[in-house]
């Protein structure tokens, strides 16, 4: 799983974009909101786009969110996704905005129309990151998922949402072996600032049953 944490790469040209993919189900425009949130902490001015025109309330979900983080969400309504992607860059620059995290849509399995728009808008935003964000309780769909979006997209690293359930992680140990790509953050409960950084010796505790006390230790120390 790796020896330490992995980081987000930062670009030394404004703006930073970050790419979100995934499957629809996956937590994947809560968990931009959680990370823009996490990346405020760190001095960062993050932008939220708005590129999930098919699912219904989906823009809607997005703004509420941006709203609780404090960030603004770029959105043109049920259009090109593509164009509003281009656009939120322009966007960004004028607003100083020197981070941009792009919510697209999912579907809820993996098909070419689904991949040909998120090659589209990788194709003109040319994102610092892409980032998959995957269910962790789905345990080997998890798994068949990371392969799939790695041969077309070719990420930089995993978002594993869910980690709060029952399950101990074993989709960690897997999509890391399979796809050798890094898990970045991981989701450990509904509320908008829960996401952590992924650190591998702390996931390789709880696969074994250890438990995560460090995690548990640091959470109480931020809350106090």
């Amino acid at each position: 799983m790796g020896e330490s944490e992995n980081k987000l790469q930062m670009s030394s040209k404004s703006p930073t974009v970050f790419m979100s993919v995934g499957l629809q189900g996956a937590g994947k425009t809560t968990t931009v909101a959680k990370l823009a949130k996490s990346l405020i902490k760190q001095g960062r001015r993050p932008l939220l786009v708005a590129c999930d025109v098919y699912r219904p309330a989906a823009i809607k979900q997005l703004q509420v969110l941006g709203e609780q983080v404090g960030v603004p969400v770029f959105a043109a309504g049920q259009t090109d996704p593509v164009k509003i992607a281009s656009d939120a860059i322009e966007f960004a620059r004028a607003q100083n905005r020197d981070l941009v995290i792009i919510d697209t849509a999912g579907r809820l399995h993996i098909n070419e129309e689904l991949m040909t728009e998120l090659k589209d808008i990788k194709q003109a935003v040319e994102p610092h990151e892409i980032l998959l964000v995957v269910d962790a309780m789905t345990g080997q769909d998890a798994v068949n998922t990371a392969k799939a979006f790695n041969e077309r997209l070719d990420y930089e690293g995993v978002i594993l949402t869910k980690l709060d359930g029952d399950t101990r992680g074993g989709a960690a140990l897997t999509i890391r072996a399979v796809v050798n790509k890094p898990i970045k953050f991981v989701g450990i409960g509904e509320k908008i600032d829960a996401v952590d950084i992924f650190y591998p010796s702390r996931m390789a505790d709880r696969i074994l049953g250890m438990g995560d006390i460090v995690s548990l230790v640091e959470r109480a120390q931020e809350q106090f």
